[in-house]
Formats: structure tokens, C-alpha cells, sequence
């Protein structure tokens, strides 16, 4: 969003009112675009050319950023896979031939679920620490020719990744890779995240700025060669840190329908709730439809505690339909991906007290003021204050007396509306326009509109 600073300047001074100072709103703005493109995992530039050398170690597939669809020039062996979330781009190309394509590959939710285990897999392995990386340089990089890769990473230009997954089950190809990247001031920030590795046997006793970006999962079906369907994620583990002091609810949105879904896990995150986070993940950002049945299935097993708690509550006939509920409450705008795999949990363990919440209040309606009232409860909260005195941080109020005051205040609201419409069409009638009819309502009372006329146009004037 870098970009888009510059061009919101003005629009963001002119929203804001006044004089504020412009050095101060562009560091907000170019903050604000850099919080959103690390959540989105992209750096929204504007269309260039660009050469870029892939070294995927024997991996079919590589990530690539902000590919437009039928830009590349053509190269054998190489092609590029247009994201089903947004067609006129790719985030994945395919740089050499599957096995034999399957004639049926499992449903994407099944083969997302797959992708998520496996994603638990690696983690609990220590697959995606950076001490891995730097084992696998051990172990298939020797020491003569460490300066050679060395070399070849300090170019931008080169994509070199470290491989930590590879397999396929169910009809489809699953993969998890790092890519390395040498830091310099130079350093194109792409949104991605970057692990430092800096380990100084690497390079004679000199710490190098070596690093890791976040591990990127990509999951597609064999089933056509090359693949046409692909889906990518980023892995986030307890080792990333970023400001979570923002109000997601206004993120979320541009995050689900632009970025890239990211995954989290800590070491307390089972593969179930992994794999469930994926395919939630896959659904919020378009790659599943939210028809698909086996959703629901995916939270029951993910989230069993939570499901039986709303199965017995509401008195849901199987864990099918109780997880239908909870995954209703599960649709957006889903949880900060910065907050950490706990604040998953969190999230789903409050949003099941609130689905059975719900249906209590929905089966003694009564039971509430602000049933009794006729208005949400929000609205009633909100209103509360008018009526009632908080003692020790509650609101001691008598519940007849504050229901009874509640219900003539909001009475009288209704009348004072129905008053001022009746008299927007009396001024309306008498020739006064729409805004000029409101001015006059904001300076008079509305039982005089009746004598109110536009200056030259009273009766008696014609």
C-alpha cells in the first residue's frame, strides 16, 4: 500500500478538516499501508517488469508476488497458475512436471484439511524454526560452496528455497517452503515477514545478515498437468511479533478479499484446530464456497468442547447441527492473524457462548428488558445511562421503573420524528426545496412550519 499514501494525502486532509500537518498524516498513512501489507502478505505496487531466477530444490511449485495473469513471457517448463480467489493475478507458478495427474482428486476442503495436518506435522518437528533452515545448509550445502549460495541469495533477483515439505495424499500436492533472502538496505519489503538467522559458522566467524522468510504452504490437486487450481498461505509461529494494538474489524475485510490467508501455530495447537484454521482460512478468503457441507464437519473436530457445549444448550438434535451453529458465528471477520494461534482459540470459545447466549435469549424473550422495551440490546445498554446511576462499576436500577421511563422516552422520540416529518412536508409543500426545509427546521420549531413560507412566495404576496 506504499504507493497509496501519496494519492490518499489529500483525501485523508480533506476528510480530517482543517490544517493538519502533512509530514504527520504521510507517516500515519505510510504506517497504516505498511500494517496492511504485512497482514495481506503483499506490497500492492504498481505494474512492472520484473526478472527473477527461481531455485525451488525440487519442489514443483514456487510463491511469486503479485504475478498479473498472461504477463509472463513464455518459458518452457514454466507456468503460471491464476489464484481462484482473484483470477486476474498469480501467487503460485509451477516450475516443473507433476507425476502422473490423478483421475480424481478429494474435495478442496478435504484437501485443505489434508494441507493443514501437515502444516501441524512440520511445526511440532520443528520444521519451521530457523534452526532448520540452517541444518538443511548443513547438511546439503558443503563448506566450498556455501560462498556460491551466498552469492546467489545476495541477488534479489534469485528465489532460493530451503524445502521442508513435500508429499502427496488424496489427489493432492502439498508443500511447505522458506525462502532465503540476504538483508541489506537494499532489500525490496514485499509485506513478508523475515526470520534472522545469523549464524556466524556460516561464514568464518562473521555474522551474516542471512534470513528466512515465513514458511508458505501451497496445496493443489493433481488431477491436470500443469495444475490450474492452487492455494497459498503463509505460516505464522509463536516467534512472530507484531503490534496487535489496531482494530481488526476494519482490517479484516481488505485482508479476506486481497491478501493471502495466513496460518498460526503455537506448540499447544493440535492438527485438528491447524487443519480447521486452514480451511477457515481457505473459506474467508474465497477459495471455498459456503455451501460446502463439510465445513461444518471440519469445526466439530476441530472444536469438539465447543460444539457439545452448544449441542447440549440448544438442544441440537446431532454435533452436525451444533457445529452448523458455531460455524454461523465463525463467517467474518474472523481473528488477527497477529494475535497468535491462542487468540484463535479465544476467538472460537467466545463465539460459542455467544451462540448459546442467543438461542437462551431467544427462548425466554421475556426474560429481558429490552424485549420488554422493543429494541436491541445494544440500544439498551446505550440508553441506559439516562435512567440509571452505575454503583461499584454496575447500574443499580429498579427493572419495571427503567423498562416504564425507557418505553416514554423512546415514545416520545417517536413522536418528536413523526412531528418534524409532518412538518418537512408542510415546508416542502410550501415551495421551501429539501436542504432549505431542514435549515429552517434547525432554527425553528416544527408547529410554526405551518406559516413558514419562502421569502416572495406567502400567499398574500402572489
Amino acid at each position: 500500500m506504499g504507493h497509496w499514501s501519496e494519492s490518499l494525502l489529500d483525501e485523508a486532509e480533506q476528510q480530517i478538516g482543517g490544517k493538519p500537518d502533512r509530514s504527520v498524516l504521510r507517516e500515519v498513512l505510510i504506517q497504516a499501508g505498511r500494517e496492511i501489507d504485512i497482514l495481506s502478505g503483499r506490497s500492492f505496487q504498481p505494474p512492472r517488469r520484473a526478472t527473477a531466477v527461481f531455485e525451488p530444490n525440487g519442489l514443483p511449485f514456487v510463491d511469486v508476488p503479485d504475478l498479473r495473469v498472461g504477463s509472463m513471457e513464455p518459458v518452457a517448463g514454466v507456468w503460471e497458475i491464476p489464484d481462484p480467489a482473484d483470477p486476474q493475478r498469480a501467487t503460485v507458478l509451477q516450475v516443473s512436471s507433476l507425476a502422473d495427474p490423478v483421475q480424481k482428486a478429494a474435495p478442496i476442503v478435504d484437501g485443505l484439511w489434508f494441507a493443514g495436518q501437515y502444516v501441524a506435522g512440520a511445526s511440532q518437528m520443528g520444521g519451521l524454526s530457523g534452526d532448520y533452515i540452517l541444518e538443511w545448509l548443513g547438511t546439503y550445502v558443503g563448506p566450498e560452496q556455501r560462498k556460491e549460495l551466498f552469492r546467489r541469495v545476495m541477488d534479489p533477483a534469485v528465489y532460493f528455497y530451503v524445502p521442508i515439505l513435500g508429499v502427496s495424499v488424496g489427489g493432492w500436492w502439498i508443500q511447505i517452503a522458506r525462502r532465503l533472502i540476504w538483508v541489506t538496505s537494499e532489500t525490496e519489503d514485499d509485506g513478508r515477514l523475515v526470520e534472522l538467522l545469523l549464524d556466524k559458522t556460516m561464514t568464518g566467524g562473521e555474522v551474516a545478515p542471512l534470513a528466512a522468510a515465513e514458511a508458505i504452504l501451497i496445496a493443489a490437486p493433481m488431477t491436470r498437468q500443469p495444475a490450474n487450481w492452487a492455494f497459498t498461505a503463509r505460516i505464522w509461529t509463536e516467534q512472530v511479533k507484531r503490534p496487535i494494538d489496531r482494530p481488526w474489524n476494519r482490517y479484516a475485510k481488505t485482508i479476506h478479499e486481497n491478501g493471502i490467508p495466513t496460518i498460526t501455530v503455537d506448540p499447544n495447537s493440535t492438527s485438528y484446530e491447524i487443519a480447521c484454521q486452514v480451511v477457515l482460512k481457505g473459506y474467508w478468503h474465497g477459495y471455498i464456497d459456503g455451501d460446502e457441507p463439510a465445513l461444518a464437519n471440519v469445526v466439530a473436530m476441530a472444536y469438539p468442547r465447543q460444539v457439545d457445549r452448544i449441542r447440549r444448550a440448544t438442544r441440537a438434535p446431532n454435533k452436525a447441527s451444533a457445529a452448523a451453529t458455531l460455524l454461523e458465528h465463525l463467517i467474518r471477520p474472523g481473528f488477527d492473524p497477529a494475535q497468535g494461534a491462542e487468540a484463535t482459540r479465544r476467538y472460537v470459545r467466545r463465539k460459542a457462548s455467544i451462540a448459546v447466549m442467543e438461542f437462551r435469549k431467544s427462548e425466554a424473550p421475556d426474560r429481558y428488558p429490552w424485549t420488554q422495551v422493543g429494541i436491541s440490546e445494544r440500544r439498551f445498554y446505550k440508553l441506559l445511562p439516562l435512567f440509571a446511576q452505575k454503583v461499584n462499576g454496575r447500574y443499580d436500577y429498579g427493572l419495571d421503573d427503567v423498562v416504564a421511563r425507557m418505553k416514554a422516552h423512546l415514545n416520545c422520540e417517536d413522536n418528536k420524528r413523526a412531528v418534524r416529518a409532518a412538518a418537512l412536508d408542510v415546508l416542502r409543500s410550501h415551495g421551501f426545496g429539501e436542504e432549505a426545509a431542514r435549515k429552517w427546521l434547525q432554527r425553528h420549531q416544527p408547529e410554526d412550519a405551518v406559516n413558514a413560507w419562502p421569502r416572495g412566495r406567502r400567499p398574500q404576496d402572489q
